[in-house]
């Protein structure tokens, strides 16, 4: 509210992040209101009807669609357990739901980037994604929401069994730290209801030592023998020089 009665302006990087969210350059917001007002009026307001898709994504949105009954039994809350991207050594806990949107299976899925002993707030990742089923694998592919700047590829065996319990697999992405290495790790998914105290399930997700006694030891056995543990355990790949 600040902002929009002039008696505040943003830090550069919260600006940027505002030219970014609205589509305007920095120097068309800080144009006097009447030069803005015609550029806002010039600017088409572009439908996702408008949105040309190629064909193969079409496809691949075509099979989701039509296996939201095959994957209705995974809906639901989970916790998601991989070693952490940002510090080595250490097991990030976080929290995915699974629902049914239309005719997709979509997830949303959060990070709390916080150690144990840390008393500090921690900092908060938010991802929304969607479920298809490939090559007899679960596909979870996500976005962040907050930023828009990373992108979470989670691959799953599938369960055979009508009720889930864990599924494992391999998750792949970019770290949080300060050289964004794209990196790799086994991943388990510990079934937790669909109806939980959703407060209390936020608290547990953040990053702990590998040894933590918080953690479930079925679920770090469940992690070491993984098949995707044989691949790469928290691979991260720095750039060629």
């Amino acid at each position: 509210m600040k902002y929009l009665a002039g008696s505040s302006f943003p830090s550069r990087y919260t600006f940027r992040r505002l030219c970014d969210f609205f589509g305007f350059d920095e120097y068309e917001m800080l144009m006097p209101h009447d030069q803005f007002r015609n550029i806002v009026r010039l600017k088409p307001i572009e439908s996702a009807k408008d949105i040309q898709i190629p064909t193969y994504f079409v496809n691949l949105l075509t099979t989701a669609k039509r296996q939201k009954n095959a994957l209705g039994k995974y809906v639901g809350y989970y916790y998601q357990y991989y070693n952490s991207f940002s510090r080595a050594g250490f097991i990030l806990r976080s929290l995915i739901i699974v629902y049914n949107w239309q005719d997709y299976t979509m997830y949303k899925r959060l990070e709390r980037l916080k150690l144990e002993s840390d008393g500090s707030a921690p900092d908060v990742y938010k991802y929304v994604g969607i479920l298809a089923t490939v090559g007899d694998r679960l596909h979870f592919i996500d976005q962040e929401s907050i930023t828009g700047h990373e992108l979470t590829h989670t691959i799953i065996y599938p369960s055979y069994r009508n009720r889930v319990t864990t599924l494992t697999g391999l998750t792949m992405g970019v770290s949080g730290s300060d050289q964004r290495l794209i990196s790799a790790s086994p991943t388990v998914l510990e079934y937790i209801g669909r109806g939980i105290r959703l407060r209390e399930a936020i608290e547990g997700c953040r990053i702990y030592e590998s040894g933590s006694a918080e953690l479930p030891a079925p679920i770090l056995d469940a992690l070491r023998r993984s098949p995707a543990a044989d691949v790469t355990r928290a691979l991260q790949v720095p750039p060629l020089m």
